[in-house]
């Protein structure tokens, strides 16, 4: 979800509500990184912490393939396309595709602040996911809702925990965080209510083509490509190639070379010595207009945002 970008990523060590339920530890684990009204992103994995003193009007964010919203404290409403979804500690959110949604706390207040978080799932991950899933077959449904809810079980509760808890070890945060968030993806891929994404991606062999022409794309990101020189790379039609990629990606083809592009450009921009300018043409991008427009719209703030972040940010 687009948001912007703090510095500080060790989280303040502060005395926390204890609530009932089964996110008490997340909510525990997530309040000390943002000790006040605010939001706060994490690097790795691709997280953010929200927090509200009293209820907030309706929001417009955007996210890029498969999206988990929870809410640690608190209700919000969540608002895509024609759909209203109420969701509490109770309630999970998915969303299942690139798709903007407004949103809104609708219970906060200073005692017992409203307190969410955002994870999102990467292309390569969501489609390993997908592809693995689908081995177990199980019957065609049409996907009809760009997002979903689900009750928040204490398997997804615990896990949400340990990944926060992952978070304050630096080799934790590499080695185990990533492996609790396959986990995460699993179970709600797996959920009844995700039966119309898992069958879009159906049992036909080219569901792994599709991973090898992201493998291609990673390669080759700097370049110019196309959808046809994508789909000539693992020897499909380029209509074919392109209406399967989306079913197992989530995204169009061309929209994850842009994402491709600008994580690569994140992470170089991290570097010592990285101009934003001359990082945005090193990765693909036409002008530096282009790259610090496109930069802006998918993490919230300009790349000189994280020039200044060196040594400030893990991930």
């Amino acid at each position: 979800m687009l948001c912007a970008m703090n510095q500080v990523l060790t989280p303040m060590r502060r005395p926390v509500p204890r609530p009932a339920g089964p996110l008490q530890r997340a909510l525990e684990l997530a309040l000390p990184y943002v000790p006040g009204d605010g939001h706060q992103i994490l690097l790795l994995p691709n997280m953010c912490v929200y927090r509200f003193s009293r209820p907030t009007t309706f929001r417009k964010a955007a996210t890029f393939g498969v999206t988990l919203g929870v809410v640690l404290q608190g209700a919000k409403t969540v608002r895509i396309g024609a759909h209203e979804l109420q969701l509490d500690p109770s309630r999970l959110l998915v969303i299942t595709r690139e798709s903007e949604h407004e949103s809104a706390a609708r219970s906060a207040s200073v005692e017992q602040p409203y307190v969410g978080l955002s994870l999102s799932f990467d292309p390569e991950r969501v489609a390993r996911a997908l592809c693995g899933l689908a081995e177990a077959g199980g019957p065609e449904v049409r996907e009809t809702m760009p997002a979903f809810a689900l009750p928040c079980d204490a398997n997804i509760a615990d896990a949400l925990a340990r990944l926060l808890a992952a978070l304050g070890d630096p080799l934790d945060r590499s080695v185990l965080a990533p492996l609790v968030m396959d986990e995460i993806l699993y179970r709600l891929l797996r959920s009844d209510a995700a039966a119309a994404v898992r069958s879009g991606v159906g049992q036909a062999p080219d569901a792994h083509r599709i991973l090898e022409s992201m493998r291609f794309i990673r390669a080759q990101h700097a370049g110019k490509l196309a959808v046809n020189d994508i789909a000539r790379s693992v020897a499909m039609s380029p209509s074919h190639f392109a209406h399967r990629f989306r079913a197992v990606v989530r995204i169009s083809p061309m929209r994850y070379l842009r994402e491709v592009r600008l994580e690569r450009a994140r992470a170089l921009l991290l570097q010592d010595g990285a101009r934003a300018g001359e990082v945005g043409l090193q990765v693909g991008f036409e002008s530096p207009a282009h790259f610090t427009r496109e930069f802006k719209r998918r993490f919230g703030a300009p790349p000189s945002h994280y020039l200044r972040l060196r040594g400030g940010a893990a991930g």
